[in-house]
């Protein structure tokens, strides 16, 4: 409202009708932009939705087929991203003392010097019971290879093992040896009799009266 005097030949009246005049004016234009923007994001996410955007020479059944599909590999990438983000929270890795390369490769070569060592000491392969080797052969046959890799990886690890376990005993075999032989003269020179300057002009002067 106007407070003040009005000039001559205006009321209250026509003032507050021009104001309400001046705030449609102002709104519609506002609403109108609002209008055409919704309708804009609208027209792009039917544009979307539909596969107005797809290549050219592509049906729009397969485009709409492989963006479905796409959407699908893409919700299951943030899933499987989720649970590993769940899974290394939950854990929480140990941290174990680890040599250093040149140790661990030295301690391979020493153990690698006795694999197969008793190897001659085996009977022949005819004469092994061949159940694991039976047991691929019919895994094959069945046409379940998934068992039979999983079977060939179990017999390849169990060997690896049974090798290092024996080589392992070989190594410490030999060392135990060789720590034997070296202790061997040392009781040898125990055993000598010490002799002395004195013991040993005694020993001489009975010898020689024997002769006597």
């Amino acid at each position: 409202m106007y407070s003040g005097h009005l000039p001559p030949g205006l009321s209250e009246a026509d003032l507050s009708s021009e104001d309400q005049l001046s705030l449609q004016s102002d709104t519609e234009p506002h609403s109108a932009c609002v209008q055409v923007e919704c309708n804009d994001t609208k027209t792009g996410l039917l544009n979307d939705a539909f596969g107005n955007d797809c290549l050219p020479g592509v049906s729009l059944d397969k485009w709409q087929k492989f963006k479905e599909l796409q959407r699908a590999k893409v919700d299951q990438r943030m899933k499987e991203t989720q649970r590993k983000r769940k899974k290394e929270g939950t854990c929480h890795p140990v941290s174990l003392p680890s040599e250093p390369e040149e140790k661990q490769e030295e301690h391979w070569k020493e153990l690698m010097q006795y694999f197969g060592i008793n190897d001659r000491l085996k009977p022949p392969p005819c004469r092994r019971p061949p159940h694991t080797v039976t047991m691929i052969s019919r895994a094959i046959a069945e046409g379940d290879y998934g068992k039979a890799e999983e079977l060939s990886d179990r017999l390849a690890t169990r060997e690896l093992a049974v090798k290092i376990a024996q080589a392992a005993d070989c190594r410490d075999f030999a060392r135990t040896k060789q720590e034997a032989e070296a202790s061997q003269p040392a009781r040898k020179r125990r055993k000598q009799i010490a002799w002395g300057f004195e013991a040993k002009k005694r020993w001489e002067t009975k010898s020689n009266m024997g002769f006597m």
